[in-house]
């Protein structure tokens, strides 16, 4: 009898969070599955670790059966923790989401849901990252079979060291949806806008806001993919060097 995988869910909304209920369930059809997630929110944390504070783990459950582990740490901790600590046998992969909200762009760089796939493939673990362009649930069905398609395909042909899938989902039902598009990390970034507000006691503090700005037109672009109804399949690196540039930077005369 042929092994069922063991998965390691994860995500950056929180254990309580939809997306991560729906990802167990898809899940939980393919393999073992542990979930270990943020006991809280950790939207755009990035790839922030805790080294000053303890970290706790509680047991948790939710209504179906959904059995997993909160942590009191980032999304990045919950896969070093659950790796590292927790499980006693390494996973086969690593999936994280499902996020509320595309992770494309420049918003690849904060997410907390794209770290926590980072970091798996920085313990050498194939990892799938998870998003859809929206925050309500309505649309999980579609993102559930996307989570569990991607699963087997990262399984059967495995990934490149250092590189992890960094998939977004339409807005949409299975029937509108376009089909799959391998896409590249396109130039759309959110304006900020920091709104200065004052509390009841006359304290200033600002609350963050803004715009997503898109210029990049290109057909193969994620937030385009996405913006036209097709699931975006991005490889992603974690390494950062331009290599592009460093003959250039050597001729800069430093000796």
């Amino acid at each position: 009898m042929r092994k069922r995988p063991s998965i390691l869910v994860t995500n950056d909304d929180g254990i309580h969070a939809p997306g991560i209920y729906a990802l167990w369930e898809a899940m939980q059809e393919m393999g073992d599955v542990t979930v270990m997630a943020p006991n809280t929110e950790k939207s755009a944390v990035g790839h922030a670790v805790t080294i000053s504070d303890p970290i706790r783990i509680e047991p948790i459950t939710r209504h179906g059966g959904f059995e997993g582990y909160a942590v009191n740490g980032t999304p990045a901790d919950c896969v070093k923790i659950a790796v590292g600590s927790f499980l006693e046998v390494e996973p086969d992969i690593v999936v994280s989401g499902i996020n509320a909200g595309a992770n494309v762009g420049s918003n690849i760089l904060y997410s907390g849901t794209v770290s926590a796939a980072a970091e798996g493939i920085m313990l050498g673990i194939p990892s799938i990252a998870l998003s859809i362009n929206t925050f309500k649930s309505d649309y999980y069905d579609l993102a559930k079979s996307v989570a569990q398609t991607m699963m087997k395909k990262v399984l059967h042909n495995g990934l490149p060291k250092g590189t992890l899938l960094n998939v977004n989902v339409p807005k949409c039902s299975a029937s509108e949806c376009s089909g799959y598009k391998i896409t590249r990390q396109g130039g759309e970034y959110f304006l900020d806008k920091l709104e200065k507000r004052e509390d009841p006691r006359g304290r200033q503090y600002f609350w963050m806001g803004g715009k997503i700005i898109n210029n990049d037109k290109s057909d193969d672009q994620d937030g385009n993919a996405l913006a036209n109804n097709w699931i975006s399949v991005t490889p992603i690196q974690y390494k950062l060097t331009d290599n592009s540039f460093i003959d250039t930077l050597s001729n800069w005369g430093f000796e």
